[in-house]
């Protein structure tokens, strides 16, 4: 029996033909379909990725495991992140601790290469919220 993708009834009737594909509507919600496997991986895949990510996995290890690009693994953890993940809040009247990791990976590949200039940061005075991390380049 066909069971509709949007709400899960089997009340479907045949509804014509979408480029030579036999064409479903669902009587309960209205919804048009044509019965054929649905893109993209399950949701215990994309959960799957998820959790070796989170033990500590690469993603684009993940991504050979799987059998995807690392994009399809960045996408997936990034929505799941999204969904799940609460919005961090800085308790009132403390200093926001920000982690600069990604930046100095960045800057110790292309230090290198380019001569971007090394991390400074700067002295909290009146002026400023909090601590910056500022990139100055060589004159």
């Amino acid at each position: 029996m066909i069971k509709c993708y949007q709400c899960g009834c089997e009340r479907c009737v045949k509804s014509g033909f979408m480029q030579g594909q036999q064409r479903y509507k669902c009587k309960e919600c209205g919804y048009n379909f044509v019965n054929k496997p649905r893109r993209g991986h399950s949701q215990a895949t994309i959960a799957f990725a998820v959790w070796l990510n989170i033990s500590g996995m690469s993603q684009r290890r993940i991504a050979r495991l799987i059998g995807v690009s690392p994009v399809a693994v960045r996408k997936w953890i990034k929505s799941f992140a999204l969904k799940n993940a609460p919005k961090p809040v800085p308790p009132e009247g403390s200093v926001a601790i920000v982690e600069l990791e990604e930046m100095w990976h960045f800057l110790e590949k292309s230090s290198t290469k380019s001569r971007s200039g090394k991390l400074f940061v700067v002295i909290q005075d009146n002026s400023l919220p909090g601590n910056a991390g500022i990139v100055i380049g060589p004159r």
